[in-house]
């Protein structure tokens, strides 16, 4: 606790922005990304609002396994059917909100159906069922132009001047994208602040640590995995069909199993079960992930190899140095460090 800071009643204990500090950074901090396009250039912006995108899917990733324990192999599945329901439905002019919001509920419906066998089956044995979603959607069903009926297409044009219900509220612009993308990411680290603090927040954390010992305290640990699915599987969706309104087109290409792992190297480097060290994690990855693209195209272009190939070793190089330094993420790293320097040079 700082010096000279103490509290009166539980609402300010338990509040999220508690610290003197915390609220000047806040104050302070908050304004910057809401004035930062305006000041940045058009492919800045679009790098940002990726990171937004795809903090939002690291989240819902984080409510299944940072939360509830359950390893998810089908991140990429979930964000394709996200992002085709999403293309469909403005194709038919349902506006960009009912059309976020189908996707993610179509999205959370299926991860809710490959989470059933947690019922009988947890650890890597649940993580497989999710695998073979992933290879279902990415190798068969949305490559597959017998269920164009379905889909839409494997390739297909999302809208790029859209409304926001209906023909209300049109937007289609970089800027309008970025803050479209930096207001839901604020919503859905809201919620996964709270939901945290919530009790079905604690009994996720429970089943999280161990499941056995939770059913015994009179916890429901089928019906609160499968509700973990369907939070984290709304969240990935509506990320899915953000990222397809924001690039203007999809393809079955974008959603493979390469992006689930992208991801999983984003939550895991800032911190599991941490809603700021998945936040910190898709920062850190994606502007490092940018700058070394254009390093290894250049490098590329010098030598004339495949120099980009380089970039799936760098990021397992980055996992294997985070787990065997800090396994709980680069955030809870920082804090130790905090914490060595708030009490240095004494000991206590």
């Amino acid at each position: 606790m700082p010096c000279g800071e103490y509290f009166t009643d539980y609402e300010s204990r338990m509040g999220l922005v508690r610290w003197r500090t915390q609220k000047i950074a806040l104050a302070l901090g908050l304004p910057i990304p809401f004035i930062a396009p305006f000041l940045l250039g058009g492919g800045t912006v679009t790098l940002l609002t990726q990171a937004y995108i795809f903090a939002i899917a690291v989240l819902g990733l984080n409510v299944i396994l940072g939360y509830a324990g359950e390893i998810v192999l089908a991140q990429g599945a979930f964000m394709a059917i996200g992002a085709y329901s999403t293309s469909r439905l403005l194709a038919v002019g349902a506006g960009l909100f009912p059309a976020l919001a189908v996707g993610g509920l179509i999205s959370a419906l299926v991860a809710v159906g490959f989470g059933l066998p947690s019922f009988r089956v947890k650890g890597f044995y649940i993580a497989i069922s999710t695998l073979a979603l992933q290879f279902i959607a990415e190798e068969w069903f949305f490559v597959n132009p017998q269920l164009a009926f379905i889909h839409g297409g494997t390739t297909q044009s999302v809208p790029s001047n859209v409304g926001l219900v209906g023909p209300v509220g049109a937007l289609g612009t970089t800027i309008d994208k970025y803050l479209l993308a930096l207001v839901l990411l604020l919503v859905f680290a809201l919620l996964s602040l709270n939901l945290s603090r919530t009790g079905i927040g604690k009994t996720f954390r429970a089943i999280h640590e161990n499941d056995l010992s939770a059913s015994v305290l009179g916890v429901n640990v089928f019906k609160n995995k499968l509700l973990a699915f369907a939070i984290g599987g709304f969240m990935i969706g509506v990320a899915g069909g953000l990222f397809g309104f924001q690039i203007g087109f999809i393809n079955a290409e974008y959603f493979t199993l390469g992006l689930t792992l992208e991801h999983y190297v984003m939550l895991l480097f800032g911190g599991l079960g941490r809603v700021w060290g998945a936040l910190l994690g898709v920062g850190v990855v994606t502007l490092v992930q940018d700058y070394l693209n254009d390093g290894l195209n250049y490098l590329a272009d010098l030598t004339g190899t495949n120099a980009t190939a380089l970039l799936p070793v760098f990021f397992g190089s980055i996992i294997i140095v985070v787990l065997a330094v800090e396994p709980k993420g680069v955030l809870a790293g920082l804090g130790k460090i905090k914490e060595y320097l708030r009490t240095w040079p004494f000991a206590y």
